[in-house]
């Protein structure tokens, strides 16, 4: 691995146990056993680190988050949708903790996330809509937005609301799946019986410890 992907996941690595405020690039030298100095000769700063992060979590987006077949069955869509999800809140889980004061520091970034936000969005959509497809949910095209808009609230809060609710432990990958569950809830009084018994098996999934 090259230098500077090092220092990029040494980052990441850092700002997720600890929080992106707390930790320096003298903490991040250290832990890679390089002088500052070296560091610098990479990135000029803290917000340059944090950009390339930020580079890979878009790319991550883009790449996890694809159109499937139309002819995918709306049960799976909608565990792949929460696979792709919380698999991205936790890898980038520090970005999530503290997303409104990152992306107001630096406006191309804030632009980026935006892009970020489009992508998951439109795949929210295609989970409601394949969901009513198939029979699981009935819902109006009228109640479609705001029910989206629900969902992305809790997929893009719910590790700050974990970490502004936990004084005494870290933040662990059950606490984030735990967020599937929020899903549900959103989804419960939309679902007809068959649905209910798939949005049930998708609850116990991510209830059990990971």
């Amino acid at each position: 691995m090259k230098t500077r992907d090092k220092i990029i996941q040494a980052s990441l690595k850092l700002f997720n146990e600890k929080g992106e405020r707390v930790i320096t690039t003298n903490h991040i030298a250290a832990h890679l056993g390089m002088s500052p100095g070296n560091l610098y000769y990479y990135f000029r700063n803290k917000e340059d680190i944090i950009k390339s992060i930020f580079d890979e979590y878009i790319t991550y987006v883009r790449e996890s988050f694809v159109p499937v077949s139309s002819e995918t069955p709306a049960e799976v869509y909608l565990q792949r949708y929460c696979e792709e999800v919380f698999g991205s809140i936790w890898r980038f889980r520090f970005f999530h903790a503290s997303m409104p004061e990152i992306v107001m520091r630096d406006k191309s970034l804030h632009r980026d996330y935006l892009q970020a936000h489009d992508i998951l969005v439109a795949r929210a959509r295609e989970s409601v809509l394949n969901l009513r497809r198939d029979g699981f949910i009935i819902i109006d095209d009228s109640q479609i937005d705001e029910l989206i808009e629900l969902m992305r609230v809790v997929g893009g809060f719910w590790v700050s609301y974990l970490m502004a609710n936990s004084v005494s432990k870290s933040i662990t990958k059950a606490d984030v799946n735990r967020g599937v569950g929020k899903f549900i809830v959103l989804l419960w009084p939309y679902s007809t019986d068959k649905g209910k018994v798939v949005l049930t098996k998708l609850k116990l999934k991510y209830q059990s410890p990971t």
